[in-house]
């Protein structure tokens, strides 16, 4: 049942992407509530996937890349769909449903159900806590990174005048400005509170927890990134361009940290 049940969820989510692409060529507001309707559906789906997922594997499925990878996505979406309820703006949902689309299929293809869980994990809810805390900090700042994208491209577009349907069907700079910021602010806080969780944990559980293991140095400084993001707003009044390009240098390091590190170079985190 999990690989149908996987496949179903990613073809969900490529059925509200086709209708996002329709309503951003159309322009029309029927096409526009259709979109939200059908990715709420596929959200809904992916939740009753996770649920069955834990259900199988006997715990949320937060403690492996691959497991986390497919969680990430669906809190993504959640909070895409929280943002577009909020603002009423559907344009992003084009470029957002994408990134849904390839962690949920990574997930689906290398994803180990008969993985064994460390024994010093067992039954350590605040571990599963603490990664969900940040997931919740990985989905803001992805929303962040595919704002300041946007912001980029459509400034570049407007400088050199060539302004077509992109120009015509995206909001303005101000808007993917703001977006980013916020997107930074709510991720920034999470990622203290989980990080602060994690040592907490990590010093409970483990001995000489605290070495220059690669995910350690890789997440202080996607960490020093956006406290950089957040500084050179508040303290030097940055704006537009530079504040979107430190928000894709600190996606850039959370990716390297979530993907590569965790995958091929870190020991300590994976209580080896």
């Amino acid at each position: 049942m999990i690989p149908l049940a996987q496949w179903l969820v990613t073809l969900a989510y490529v059925l509200a992407l086709a209708h996002y692409v329709k309503a951003f060529r159309e322009g029309k507001d029927d096409s526009r509530k259709r979109s939200w309707q059908i990715a709420a559906v596929a959200i809904m789906l992916h939740f009753g996937y996770l649920v069955h997922l834990s259900f199988t594997i006997g715990r949320l499925p937060v403690t492996s890349v691959f497991e986390t990878l497919t969680a990430c996505a669906w809190f993504f979406g959640v909070a895409y769909l929280s943002v577009e309820w909020r603002l009423h703006e559907t344009s992003l949902g084009l470029f957002i449903l994408p990134f849904i689309i390839v962690l949920h299929s990574l997930s689906n293809l290398f994803l180990d159900l008969q993985r064994v869980l460390p024994p010093i994990l067992l039954r350590e809810l605040v571990f599963e806590i603490h990664v969900v805390i940040l997931l919740f900090s990985y989905s803001a700042f992805a929303i962040s990174f595919i704002a300041s994208v946007l912001y980029l491209l459509l400034s570049r577009e407007i400088q050199q005048k060539s302004t077509g349907l992109f120009y015509r069907r995206l909001p303005s700079l101000a808007f993917f400005d703001l977006l980013s910021n916020r997107g930074v602010n709510i991720g920034l806080l999470f990622l203290t509170l989980g990080v602060a969780l994690g040592i907490y944990e990590g010093a409970k559980i483990a001995e000489q927890f605290f070495t220059w293991d690669a995910k350690f140095v890789a997440v202080a400084l996607t960490w020093f990134i956006y406290c950089f993001h957040l500084l050179g707003r508040f303290k030097l009044g940055w704006q537009g361009k530079r504040a979107a390009v430190v928000s894709l240098l600190g996606f850039g390091s959370l990716l390297f940290s979530f993907l590569i590190v965790s995958l091929t170079l870190s020991k300590v985190h994976h209580f080896r």
